[in-house]
């Protein structure tokens, strides 16, 4: 099989083209993408493999920059969706397979496993308790040396969100260790000024986890990666709240940012950031 990149290519450049459509959801994965496959081609990676393959959206931007596609989704569904795709594409769809992040001996039976030179997951951390456990299961499926990018969400977004996560940044992250009085006093104040209501709980009952990208790099570090770093992405031009008033000028401004180099700004705008780690050669 011959892999249509011409294609993939196509299949991208269509999605750049329709970024400001209001009929979309706000596109972040398309601003994941670039940041990991322009670090992949300065690598001169080869190969890729994505943890929760999802749609198969990333297939198109993986084999357009000329990279070979595997990955792993714990849902069938989206497994046989994602190997259409490939199919289409001229990929070979056996690359990929179900399997869970959690369970390291299921990822092993993917082919080629060990190997990868990139590893890509997007919205798998944000769901998964012991951090370390599951990190050091996808290291294993890249290369010495290999390089990982992991999507987290922002908790520090929350200092400008005006939401019921802006009270609980402050009163269980900023203000941890302080006393109970203290923290109570704090949280009522907050309370007052912020929107309680939004965003609405979750219907599972549990949260996402977020975290601090400040804090985060510490402690992937501790654990013995190498070239630790945070790549914030999806943008946010102001409080999420305010997008209803003027929804085409919240996306054309949010979408700018995202070519800007913000520098520390995006530590606070970015709702998301990925996590890029090196594992040791």
């Amino acid at each position: 099989m011959t892999i249509d990149r011409s294609s993939a290519a196509a299949l991208v450049t269509h999605e750049t083209d329709t970024l400001a459509d209001l009929g979309i959801g706000y596109p972040a994965n398309h601003f994941a993408w670039r940041v990991i496959l322009d670090s992949a081609r300065e690598r001169g990676a080869r190969s890729l493999v994505e943890i929760g393959v999802g749609g198969g959206n990333g297939v198109p931007h993986v084999l357009a920059a000329g990279l070979d596609f595997a990955g792993i989704d714990n849902v069938p569904e989206k497994v046989d969706v994602t190997r259409a795709i490939l199919r289409d594409l001229g990929g070979d769809p056996a690359s990929v397979v179900v399997a869970d992040a959690e369970d390291a001996a299921s990822m092993a039976a993917l082919p080629g496993a060990g190997s990868f030179d990139t590893l890509v997951g997007l919205g798998i951390m944000p769901h998964v308790d012991d951090r370390a456990a599951v990190t050091a299961n996808l290291a294993a499926l890249v290369r010495p040396g290999g390089e990982l990018f992991l999507e987290f969400r922002n908790s520090l977004f929350s200092l400008v969100t005006f939401n019921r996560f802006t009270r609980s940044f402050i009163v269980d992250d900023l203000l941890a260790g302080r006393s109970h009085q203290i923290r109570q006093r704090v949280g009522d104040f907050v309370a007052e000024r912020v929107d309680m209501a939004r965003p609405p709980l979750p219907s599972s009952g549990h949260e996402a986890y977020y975290d601090n990208p400040l804090a985060v790099v510490p402690q992937f570090e501790r654990l013995g990666y190498d070239e630790v770093s945070v790549h914030p992405f999806h943008y946010h031009a102001a409080m999420p709240v305010l997008e209803s008033s003027d929804p085409q000028a919240f996306r054309d401004e949010s979408l700018a940012m995202e070519d800007d180099d913000s520098g520390w700004r995006g530590l606070f705008l970015c709702s998301a950031f990925l996590l890029r780690l090196v594992t040791p050669a």
